[in-house]
């Protein structure tokens, strides 16, 4: 899973990605076009509880890939521009970072926080990119010497698609039957990506829970159906290079309750459908991410390969049993182990071990 942080330049993407990912990349950098990767654990206080119970030599927490992408500018020329579309279009989920901070150097630089306008700004850039490319295609569909059948039932499916988005409305609002989304199969339309905001506050709006456009935003968010979460990266970040015991005293002293990147996770895995199961023992305790309803065979095929290919059965039981009981003696004595088939739906929090052969 990669997630795309955009938004206009200014905007606080990479002290957000620095604060994510333990980065220090350089901050300000309005004109820079390089891109930065990076990843962050997940935090999951079911990995910490049953690390407490097994005692494992290893302890590995799934993990989530983000790049902080340059904002767009007025003056990027096309090449720049199409560069920077294309990283949006290969992330899986978007966040776009709102500034609503102020500071002497941003309003130097950018003005005053105008965050409803800039919400409001690129969701109109996304579709417009949609509706340049969808007009392109139909064009050169319609230019061919010999349209075949497929060719014209997909140039009346793009022409709907084109109207959809010139009215401003979503493309989940097209009603499709199975052929036409077998003819829609890879494309990737930006204004249909799971996207949801993180507005940047300063301390004192988190104190005052007031910021800019605040109404507005929150209106917005909520006729579009957008998650919202309210972070403040600055002060998060130098809360995290504090000592542990430090972090968690701050933290209550700003009633902060859960970390940004907790937050942010806990959105990201709900917007795409995702779940954890976990493999314990001695050796190792681990999460590992898979597509909600994903079955038993395929969720062994996140270990490996053979696995999956000589799957025999799943032994499991579910963490909420292990963290009310406390051993997996008690979940045992209490009948909550079971052996499911290849086509068992794993559950959010199942804990397994996969016997196979090959």
């Amino acid at each position: 899973m990669q997630i795309g942080l955009v938004g206009m330049p200014g905007s606080g993407k990479t002290t957000l990605f620095n604060l994510l990912t333990e980065n220090l990349q350089p901050t300000g950098r309005s004109g820079s076009d390089e891109i930065h990767t990076g990843s962050a654990v997940v935090p999951d206080s079911r990995i910490d509880f049953m690390t407490s119970i097994y005692k494992p030599r290893k302890t590995t927490y799934a993990r989530i890939e983000f790049k902080d992408i340059p904002g767009a500018r007025m003056d990027d020329s096309r090449a720049r521009a199409s560069r920077l579309l294309d990283e949006v279009r290969s992330a899986d989920l978007l966040v776009q970072v709102l500034r609503v901070f102020n500071s002497s150097t941003a309003e130097a630089a950018f003005g005053a926080p105008q965050p409803y306008r800039d919400l409001t700004d690129y969701g109109t850039e996304l579709l417009l990119a949609d509706i340049d490319v969808l007009e392109k295609r139909i064009a050169r569909l319609e230019e061919a010497s010999k349209i075949r059948e497929d060719d014209a039932a997909q140039i009346s499916l793009f022409k709907r698609i084109l109207e959809t988005l010139e009215n401003e409305q979503i493309l989940n609002s097209v009603e499709l039957s199975e052929s036409e989304k077998q003819l829609l199969a890879g494309q990737s339309f930006l204004s249909e990506k799971p996207l949801f905001l993180v507005v940047n506050i300063d301390e004192e709006q988190l104190c005052s829970g007031d910021y800019p456009d605040r109404d507005k935003i929150v209106a917005y968010a909520a006729e579009k159906n957008i998650p919202l979460i309210e972070i403040c990266a600055q002060v998060e970040l130098e809360i995290s290079l504090l000592l542990p015991e430090e972090q968690l005293a701050f933290m209550e002293d700003l009633g902060l309750k859960e970390s940004g990147l907790g937050r942010l996770s806990r959105l990201a895995y709900e917007s795409l459908g995702l779940v954890s199961f976990f493999t314990v023992g001695e050796d190792e305790v681990r999460a590992w991410t898979i597509r909600k309803e994903a079955i038993a065979r395929q969720a062994a095929g996140k270990i490996h390969s053979d696995i999956e290919r000589g799957f025999i059965r799943a032994e499991l039981f579910n963490y909420d049993h292990l963290f009310q009981l406390g051993s997996t003696a008690k979940v045992r004595e209490a009948g909550h182990f079971r052996l499911e088939g290849k086509d068992y739906p794993v559950r959010d929090g199942d804990i397994i071990n996969f016997r196979f052969n090959v």
